[in-house]
């Protein structure tokens, strides 16, 4: 359908551009005709309402048919943008956890936004100015040619040829002060959404004027790679205006003395300044479509540069030996040694077992790596050396997709979607059936906040579910990781930010939710995890200790003394 509509816009463009370029003609047959000094073919003066008929009809057909190609490439233009949206997009959602990190939310968007603007300067101008210009061009030189004396040709091919060398500066100076302007506009954007989204924060400290200075401080940068790209379009166009005034005034003094001569008729004469004046503008047309152009392409390379990043790899298929897919899933860590941008080793040579449908913990003092153990199995990272096998398989061989949806993860700060709460739940199966995600919500004890709500279910939560409470956050977690019916369930310092009580009823909604499923505790709070299965102390990337509570106590290493730290500074408040 696209490649169509794209087919019939271009059969237009070039039926606007033959008509505009032989309408001059019309008005020089009809200004001879009117003047005595026109002979048609047969010896006779040719009527002058057929001629007049005749360039009234070539205007009004070009410029039908110039609305009528805007018409038609609308709707291609609109299917591709929107094509193009979706493949950018999906890829940089695509890309590793690692990517993400390293970029501004803000320059992701208003690089998406630049592509597409540039995408669409360099799509119009290739079909509405490169095309129609060239088009008319060669019309008007034939005509020009056979009609009128070839000095004409030469003043235009001379035009042409200035033209040309202004353009080119122009556009390589206004692609340098373009590519300046997409950088300050993706700064800018950066600033704008990076205020945004930690308004709380803003607020909580009167911190209003602090981010409108830093996004203005953007703003003003952004302003002065502006006035510097318009100053070399000014330039250029100044140059331009120079180039046509001295065509105009060689074109028109050529046909002055003609006429006077007369080697000319006075209907030459309006066809040599209609020319004149026409055959600047598809040229100038052409040169403003290259400079923008160049624009565009200026715009478009932060996008296509996201496009050449790689995304996170990829199994071929689904690698055979593991376990059904109901079954707890069994997790094994061989000599894993692991850093983030080849910096201090996170990890050292890090081995362990954790057995099917058991309850284990991670705990330490920060920084120690328990974190990125979950980033890992969740294969957000590839270790720098050794092995993570699920079920005797390694990650490496799952793809990704399938791996992450036999796990669930209840992290420690819960990010909501703006949308209702059913859609957070349900997420990414949010067309869910309505019963299943009330069975979830009912599993984490959400279900006597859905009552108090106004809408219930479909209640919008607001940005980052900033319009419910910590507690009622993480329930929410809860009750969208119950509803994956994992392998393997990981609570990520999931009660951390919570007061006791509070601590206590996820602790709970928690055991429920992962009842059966091999479970994965990464905790701050010791008391937590005092039921564990296997409690991993891990410090400095490498396990200290492991054992059951009541071992680890025996010992009085690291274990214990982190429990009679937290157990004395409960006792004290």
């Amino acid at each position: 359908m696209d490649v169509r509509r794209l087919a019939a816009a271009f059969a237009c463009v070039a039926l606007a551009a033959t008509l505009s370029a032989l309408g001059p003609v019309a008005l020089k047959l009809l200004i001879d005709a009117l003047s005595g000094e026109g002979v048609s073919v047969t010896g006779m003066v040719a009527a002058p309402l057929l001629l007049l008929a005749l360039y009234v009809g070539a205007q009004w057909a070009g410029r039908l048919a110039s609305e009528l190609r805007m018409l038609l490439f609308a709707g291609a233009e609109q299917s591709i943008s929107r094509k193009l949206s979706r493949k950018v997009f999906a890829h940089v959602m695509a890309l590793p956890l690692s990517f993400h990190l390293g970029r501004a939310t803000g320059a992701v968007a208003q690089t998406l936004e630049n592509g597409l603007q540039g995408y669409r300067l360099v799509m119009q101008h290739a079909l509405f100015t490169l095309l129609p210009g060239v088009l008319e061009i060669l019309i008007m030189a034939v005509i020009i040619a056979v009609v009128l004396d070839p000095v004409f040709l030469v003043v235009f091919g001379a035009c042409a040829l200035a033209y040309v060398i202004v353009f080119v500066d122009g556009a390589r100076k206004v692609l340098r002060a373009s590519r300046a302007v997409s950088s300050a506009r993706i700064d800018a954007n950066a600033q704008l959404a990076d205020g945004l989204l930690n308004f709380e924060t803003v607020k909580s400290f009167s911190g209003e004027h602090a981010v409108t200075r830093r996004y203005d401080a953007a703003l003003e940068t952004t302003q002065g790679r502006w006035r510097e790209f318009y100053r070399a379009r000014f330039a250029n166009g100044a140059l331009i205006a120079i180039v046509f005034a001295a065509g105009l005034a060689a074109t028109l003094w050529l046909g002055l003395t003609r006429v006077q001569s007369g080697a000319m008729t006075i209907g030459d004469f309006v066809l040599v300044n209609a020319y004149m004046l026409q055959i600047v503008r598809p040229l100038e047309l052409l040169g403003f479509g290259i400079r923008d152009i160049g624009q565009g392409a200026a715009f478009i390379e932060r996008m296509l540069a996201l496009l050449d990043e790689e995304a996170e790899p990829r199994a071929a298929a689904m690698t055979s030996g593991a376990a059904p897919a109901e079954m707890p899933a069994k997790i094994t860590f061989e000599n894993v040694t692991f850093s983030y941008n080849n910096g201090r080793p996170v990890l050292n040579d890090l081995s362990f077992e954790i057995a099917p449908g058991s309850v284990t913990a991670l705990v330490g003092p920060s920084g120690g790596g328990k974190s990125s153990i979950v980033r890992l199995i969740m294969r957000f990272y590839e270790p720098d050396s050794g092995r993570i096998l699920i079920d005797g398989v390694p990650v490496a061989g799952y793809p990704p997709a399938e791996l992450r949806q036999m796990i669930a993860v209840v992290p420690q700060d819960t990010s909501l979607f703006n949308a209702s709460l059913a859609f957070n739940i349900g997420f990414p199966e949010y067309e869910s059936a309505r019963e299943n995600i009330e069975q979830a919500a009912r599993l984490a004890n959400l279900d006597g906040l859905v009552a108090k709500l106004p809408d219930g279910l479909d209640t919008i939560v607001g940005e980052r579910g900033l319009k419910l409470s910590g507690g009622e956050k993480q329930r929410v977690a809860i009750a969208r990781a119950s509803l994956k019916q994992p392998r393997l369930f990981i609570a990520d310092e999931a009660t951390s930010s919570l007061d006791s009580r509070t601590e206590a009823q996820i602790v709970e909604n928690l055991a429920i939710a992962a009842r059966g499923i091999t479970t994965l505790i990464i905790a701050h709070r010791l008391s937590t995890i005092v039921k564990a299965d296997d409690i991993i102390v891990v410090e400095h990337g490498r396990i200290a200790e492991r054992g059951r509570h009541d071992t680890l106590l025996a010992q009085a290493g690291l274990y214990a003394e982190l429990w009679r730290a937290q157990t004395e500074a409960g006792e004290s408040q």
